[in-house]
């Protein structure tokens, strides 16, 4: 005779720390990535929203051994001190910043980047793959959302015009770095074909939208991800090296281009040419930087040229000097090799997710602006949902006869 066990009534906290979740992370990212599309604004509220949302069923939840632990976890994370590094001698370089907005913007960019934190280190140790699917289909209604609105609306940017960049182009460099770990989640579990169509829907969408040096990312990531393909760790080690030194180098890079360019150079070598020229005049304040926000609100208000470049390395460097530059190089650096130890399968997805992102700061326009912070810390907690997904490609088998009681138990 077959004996089926009741389970035990569910805890209701539980139950709805379960369903926060599932709440949370479909706001994250089957909405707040089409609806910028229509509204650029509604990023910034969506976002605190889903991640509000995440917390919430955090501290709801008892089966992650409470949120104490996670939360010493998550700063002891070698990543974490990092961004806690830079984010400090931010915070400290208002002192000698010239201009009074540069506060209200530290304000809300570190606020953002707290709570992004904290919703992605007490988010459960094992995402349930019901949640893990809504990455993707959020990442392929975004890219058929763009397709269709770019094809009614045609829209026309240029490369120079990225301090304000439009909702569409803003989707589309949010695309460009949450198709990554969207198409790592569906390879994981065995679906080439769907990874690759969403893979394809984003190029197409990137490319029809105008996105500024999305492409570019694009292209960076899949060299990085191809790279990386059976040999993750070493990889990781690889680009975690390669972007330090290109952070750290930076300022030389561009006194060599100022000394082979005594002429106006083209493209790219002109703001790079430029930078070298700045960093001749300033001398030892490039050491030091010129606080918070300098490099920002110098472009707004005109302070700075149009020659000036607009890349994150060259904002860090020209707002907070060595001290900044060597604080982002260690983000970079341990996030590389800490997406590294993830499982072979998915490691080379996340790499090439990272390197993508590296390129976007590298060619503009990330800067210091709010809206792209935010895609960043929704690309971030994107990532912690994939690393600690329960990837399965088939239900477990139930043995034969389990739950069946003998007849001597019945005795």
């Amino acid at each position: 005779m077959i004996t089926i066990s009741r389970r035990p009534a569910e805890d209701p906290a539980e139950e709805a720390a379960r369903l926060l979740l599932r709440l949370g992370v479909f706001m994250l990212f089957v909405i707040a990535l089409p609806a910028p599309i229509l509204a650029r604004q509604t990023v910034y509220i969506l976002l605190p929203i889903g991640a509000a949302l995440l917390l919430v069923s955090a501290m709801l939840s008892h089966t992650n051994g409470g949120s104490g632990g996670s939360l010493r976890a998550l700063f002891q994370s070698p990543p974490v001190w990092a961004a806690l590094l830079l984010g400090i001698w931010a915070g400290v370089s208002l002192i000698w910043t010239p201009f009074e907005g540069s506060a209200e913007r530290f304000a809300k960019a570190a606020g953002t980047m707290l709570l992004v934190a904290a919703a992605a280190g007490l988010m459960p140790l094992r995402t349930k793959t019901s949640n893990l699917n809504l990455l993707p289909i959020g990442v392929g209604a975004a890219a058929l959302a763009l397709v269709a609105v770019t094809l009614l609306l045609a829209p026309k940017y240029t490369v120079e015009d990225i301090l304000d960049v439009g909702p569409l182009g803003r989707a589309g460099l949010g695309l460009a770095l949450l198709v990554w770990p969207g198409m790592g989640a569906l390879a994981v579990r065995g679906h080439w074909f769907w990874a690759g169509a969403l893979g394809f829907a984003t190029i197409v969408a990137c490319g029809l939208a105008g996105a500024p040096n999305a492409l570019p990312a694009l292209f960076g990531g899949a060299l990085v991800f191809a790279a990386a393909f059976g040999r993750a760790r070493t990889m990781s080690v690889v680009l975690a090296g390669l972007m330090t030194a290109i952070v750290l180098f930076a300022p030389l890079a561009a006194l060599g281009a100022h000394a082979v360019w005594t002429d106006p150079a083209q493209g790219f070598f002109r703001h790079l040419a430029f930078w070298g020229q700045m960093i001749a005049s300033d001398g030892w304040r490039t050491l030091l930087g010129h606080g918070f926000g300098a490099a920002t609100w110098g472009m707004l208000g005109g302070y700075l040229p149009a020659m000036t470049p607009r890349s994150l390395v060259f904002q860090i460097w020209f707002d907070l000097g060595a001290v900044g530059a060597l604080a982002l190089a260690l983000v970079l650096a341990r996030a590389s090799l800490l997406v590294g130890e993830a499982r072979p399968a998915l490691a080379p997805f996340l790499l090439g997710g990272i390197g993508a992102g590296f390129v976007i700061c590298l060619l503009g326009p990330a800067a210091q602006q709010l809206w792209w912070l935010t895609l960043a810390g929704l690309d971030a907690i994107a990532f912690a949902l994939v690393m600690r997904g329960q990837f399965r490609k088939r239900r477990p088998v139930v043995p034969i006869g389990f739950g069946a009681a003998s007849a001597d138990d019945a005795a």
